[in-house]
């Protein structure tokens, strides 16, 4: 069978499936865009269920989007033309082409080789979600559900060109709300054009991402508000898929949540909010049930885990907000022109939006600016071209609603003339992220999907590579590799606390100057106490942890007890790490540090201790530490606010590090070394190969593959 077969196959099945759904479910809906939306949301929330039940197999899945799809012909009506003239139609039409060819190629853009399609190749192994917690695994993957019977039929394509037909589908879905608001057919039309021809909007819907269906599903639910009615209901199924798609839409379920409430009162807030509900519901009760977090991977301040270190999420929080230090002239530069410092290019069409404000002096368009400036908060926390993707449109109608037809249709020919590739080739960055060439052979496979990723996709040689060597044993990822094309999911590199504290514990290693750890001891004379607390007094700039606390009695350490109940503030679940007898690990803070931050462990009944042995970092000033006890009669005492200092100690911990992942059940270790930021680590494991008890097995384009040496057993 011919590869197209199953790449066009899977992703018209699953489309027409979503379709026939919809339309069942909505018979009156005033749009079969709105149908489509509708049903999506319905079949990836069933899909998500028979995932999370492990019943994912294609047995199960196709014959469910088989009879799906067969709904779609019961009834079946021509979709209603805008009459549009073919002059106004023919640029859209032109750009659709070049981008379908890119979506029938294979996958070669960064997150949707790595999480977006590595996620829904481990459910088609697995036929079902792992229970793996991760910062990827966490996130709601809505539009990965709808991926999934496409990639079971056709591969990572078919998962591609379904999120190009949500691409596609905002065209007549933009085009029906203008109209619907009164907007002349041939400027709404327009409207949708201009963003349709987007650079930013073409890369990202002709690719496994889910920016066009964040941009879809908010238009669909505002244009289920519009009809009102019993469209309430699924409004609040689109606006709570638009958050299954992507956390952003959360923004696009509270609009639609206050609208429904202020425009069709009491009831239709419930109906709406049962349809989010429903759509949005599995993935937040998915995560409160793994993780005790509803919001994970995100709001860890809010949610305390064990799983995510709210400061990680922070530092990459502020590193989102701004790109490293882009100041508002350089973003609009970067946005309109550049395309190299924010992932991607609005396109000249930038220079235009401050005049949809003239929208104000209509109902219509102050509603159109309310919506587009609801869905530009997100934006605000990451300024990337993609984040700005779902305000567009309303910003381009309520121009539309603004202005004389023609001059939308003269904006249009003009953002299809200066968005053009080999117009842009002229003015935008050299790296500038945006489609480039015409692959059309490997589109219709004459060219082998193999060859183009190896000249198209930098890592995949290496990634090629690493998928026959390293079957055994997971790896730990400091590159970020296409895991899409490997055989396992990786840990890391955004940073859930397992990766947090592997990394430090190779920092120990790899770093120039080790960090001073003072060993201190308290004497407690051979009393009796039921648990032991290490309490810093004061605050203190900087992140304070505990390396290894030992317990002694009679002159000889007591051996830890499974039965130990251990505690910290913060991050408890790392406490386990001070008292692993692994040097190159440690309980951290992960916070500039307060007082009152605590290390704690008690014992299930109360047993005599000489002595707290512990090690803490050696800085100025130095950590003003307490050791507390729990006495017999359920009291804390403060025996030693100051422990006597025995020891400096200042070491790499090398095989000590490489040993904390193997005891992990990670064999394997991906790391730069040429010029990123994990370079020194891979240098490091690449020139001092025995020291850190690894074996190179594979550097290629700046990457290094290690296998990590087991531990020797002893005699």
């Amino acid at each position: 069978m011919h590869p197209l077969i199953g790449i066009v196959g899977g992703a018209v099945l699953t489309l027409a499936a979503a379709l026939g759904l919809g339309r069942a479910a909505w018979r009156g809906a005033p749009h079969w865009t709105l149908q489509l939306a509708s049903g999506s949301a319905l079949l990836g929330t069933a899909l998500f269920f028979l995932l999370w039940l492990h019943w994912g197999h294609p047995a199960v899945i196709l014959p469910l989007c088989v009879a799906a799809a067969a709904l779609l012909f019961r009834g079946l009506k021509r979709p209603e033309g805008a009459g549009l003239p073919f002059w106004l139609a023919a640029p859209a039409a032109a750009f659709g082409i070049y981008y379908l060819v890119h979506a029938l190629a294979p996958e070669i853009q960064p997150d949707a080789a790595g999480y977006h399609l590595g996620q829904v190749a481990d459910w088609a192994r697995q036929h079902g979600m792992s229970r793996r917690i991760g910062f990827y695994e966490m996130l709601p993957l809505g539009l990965e559900t709808l991926f999934y019977p496409a990639f079971l039929l056709g591969g990572h394509s078919a998962a591609k060109l379904v999120h190009f037909g949500f691409f596609a589908a905002t065209i007549p879905l933009i085009s029906w709300v203008g109209r619907r608001l009164g907007v002349h057919s041939y400027a709404a039309f327009s409207a949708a054009g201009l963003y349709f021809l987007t650079p930013v909007a073409g890369i990202s819907g002709s690719c496994a991402y889910n920016d066009a269906a964040a941009v879809f599903f908010p238009m669909a639910a505002f244009g289920g508000l519009l009809a009102a009615g019993g469209a309430v209901f699924h409004a609040g199924l689109a606006a709570g898929f638009a958050y299954a798609v992507k956390p952003t839409g959360a923004v696009a379920a509270a609009g639609a949540l206050a609208w429904a409430a202020w425009r069709s009162g009491r009831r239709g807030a419930l109906l709406c909010l049962a349809g989010i509900l429903l759509c949005a519901g599995p993935w937040v009760g998915r995560n409160a049930l793994l993780t005790g977090n509803p919001l994970a991977p995100l709001g860890n301040r809010i949610f305390p885990n064990d799983f995510f270190h709210a400061s990680s999420e922070e530092a990459l929080s502020r590193n989102l907000s701004s790109y490293g230090g882009v100041t508002a002239r350089q973003a609009i530069h970067a946005l309109a022109i550049g395309g190299d410092r924010l992932q991607g290019l609005i396109g000249p069409a930038l220079f235009v939006l401050p005049f949809s404000l003239l929208a104000t002096r209509s109902a219509q368009g102050r509603a159109l600016l309310a919506a587009a400036l609801l869905l530009l908060l997100p934006w605000t926390r990451n300024i990337g071209a993609r984040f700005l993707m779902p305000a567009l449109p309303f910003l381009f109608l309520a121009l539309a609603s603004a202005v004389p037809w023609r001059w939308m249709a003269g904006l249009l020919i003009l953002q299809a003339v200066l968005c053009s590739p080999w117009a842009i080739d002229r003015y935008a960055g050299e790296h500038a992220w945006r489609l480039r060439g015409w692959p059309w052979q490997a589109a219709l496979r004459m060219e082998p999907e193999a060859e183009f990723l190896r000249r198209s996709l930098y890592e995949y040689p290496f990634t090629e590579k690493v998928r026959e060597l390293a079957k055994d044993g997971r790896i730990i990822d400091f590159y970020g590799l296409p895991y899409a094309y490997l055989n396992s999911v990786p840990l890391g590199p955004h940073a859930p606390a397992a990766f947090d504290n592997a990394s430090m514990a190779l920092q120990s290693g790899f770093t120039e100057t080790p960090d001073r750890m003072a060993v201190l001891r308290a004497e407690l004379g051979g009393r009796f106490i039921r648990a032991v607390r290490l309490r810093l007094e004061k605050d203190w700039p900087g992140m304070w942890s505990v390396e290894e606390v030992k317990l002694e009695w009679r002159g000889r350490p007591i051996e830890v007890s499974s039965r130990w109940l251990l505690d910290a503030h913060p991050n408890p679940g790392d406490a386990w790490l001070a008292l692993d007898r692994n040097p190159a690990t440690r309980w951290y803070t992960w916070d500039d540090s307060q007082a009152g931050a605590f290390w704690e462990a008690a014992f299930t009944r109360p047993r005599p201790v000489d002595a707290v042995v512990f090690s803490v970092p050696d800085a100025q000033p130095q950590p003003p530490v307490s050791v507390l006890v729990l006495n017999t009669a359920g009291r804390w005492e403060n025996v030693t606010p100051a422990p006597e200092r025995v020891l400096i100690r200042r070491r790499q911990w090398r095989r000590e590090a490489a040993l904390h992942l193997y005891a992990l059940g990670i064999r394997w270790i991906a790391a730069p070394v040429d010029d990123l930021s994990y370079a020194v680590l891979g240098r490091s494991l690449r020139d001092r190969p025995a020291s850190w008890g690894v074996k190179p097995v594979l550097i290629e384009r700046g990457i290094g593959l290690f296998r990590i040496e087991p531990p020797r057993r002893s005699p």
